[in-house]
């Protein structure tokens, strides 16, 4: 039986914030979750991170459908989608778009709808096996759910809309989960994969889809989850090029997870995770308001004094506070680590 070892942490969390609100951010619902981790006085830390599931209930069986379908945004030939070929590792052809997107740093007029689970913009993709972000890489790429999958079971398709109750929906959705922002949407693109099998494999049928919404300025992802099958070598998120603005949905990695997106979230809507993907920093700033300090008991099986251990940790964490609401840009400084117990 491993031994289980106490630590002490006390680290300070630097925030590189512009000098104006247009800082990278996760939707969040009512009073700021921050609050909550300044409160942290325990928590249990092993080589898995944790991810919170949302006990809320939502239906999110997919069929195609021209309405609005649990949370899924209408999709498949009774919404006037254009279908991807049946190909294993293909893709979409070039989709111009009828508005531009704001990706970060980059504005874009065109996109790929990739078979394997992603989205692409300077070219196509047939990778099966997904990067890990940060991947570091030389293309800006929306990953719903970069898997090994193929649509010769199954359907991918996409469509795109300027106005409509589809609009309404996504204005809508954007309200209530940027409560701060008053916009309305004046494009919106869906992409779905329903009912995709893995590749090789039976009784796998996956259901995902991926919305970008624009708002002229502001740009928005919504991804969805319904039945998702368990799977090794998977990722869910976004990563831009070099990598400065990257998520991972949390667990979305990790194969056991993998069933359970179907009930995470990050917007307390059961299967649905909601990012605003255009912000930028011009200039970034460090004061002393910018910087906090958080001090932490941790109860783990590794000995975080031992070189390595404590990166493993001190990662997690800075997954955790994203999860909850933070910037990927945020900086965790290890200022005191102590072993307390044995």
């Amino acid at each position: 039986m491993p031994r289980v070892t106490q630590h002490l942490l006390v680290f300070t969390i630097i925030f590189v914030l512009p000098l104006v609100n247009t800082t990278t951010s996760m939707a969040t619902t009512g009073s700021s979750k921050f609050s909550e981790v300044q409160n942290i006085t325990q928590s249990t830390v092993t080589q898995n991170t944790t991810t919170t599931i949302v006990n809320t209930t939502t239906d999110t069986t997919t069929t195609g459908s021209s309405n609005f379908s649990g949370i899924f945004y209408p999709f498949g030939s009774a919404a006037g989608d254009t279908s991807n070929s049946a190909v294993d590792d293909g893709s979409s052809t070039l989709i111009g778009l009828l508005s531009p997107f704001i990706f970060f740093e980059r504005t874009y007029l065109q996109i790929y709808v990739n078979n394997n689970g992603h989205l692409t913009f300077n070219q196509p993709s047939g990778q099966y096996i997904p990067f890990s972000f940060p991947a570091k890489g030389s293309q800006d790429i929306i990953a719903a759910f970069w898997t090994d999958l193929d649509n010769r079971r199954g359907v991918v398709s996409y469509q795109q809309y300027t106005n409509g109750s589809v609009l309404t929906h996504a204005t809508q959705d954007i309200k209530q989960y940027f409560p701060d922002l008053s916009l309305n949407a004046t494009w919106v693109f869906v992409a779905t994969w329903d009912k995709v099998a893995y590749c090789c494999t039976t009784n796998t049928e996956t259901s995902f889809q991926v919305v970008l919404i624009s708002t002229g300025n502001s740009s928005f992802i919504l991804m969805n989850y319904g039945d998702i099958a368990g799977r090794e070598r998977t990722i869910a998120g976004y990563d831009t090029v070099m990598s400065t603005h990257y998520f991972v949905i949390p667990g979305s990695n990790n194969g056991s997870f993998i069933p359970n997106l179907k009930f995470s979230s990050n917007v307390n809507v059961t299967g649905r995770w909601a990012f605003r993907v255009d912000s930028e920093p011009s200039v970034n700033i460090i004061s002393k308001e910018n910087v906090i300090g958080l001090q932490v008991k941790l109860t783990s099986f590794l000995d975080l004094t031992q070189n390595g251990n404590i990166k493993i940790v001190l990662d997690e964490l800075k997954q955790e506070l994203i999860k909850y609401g933070l910037p990927n840009s945020i900086e965790l400084n290890l200022r005191k680590l102590q072993k307390t117990k044995p």
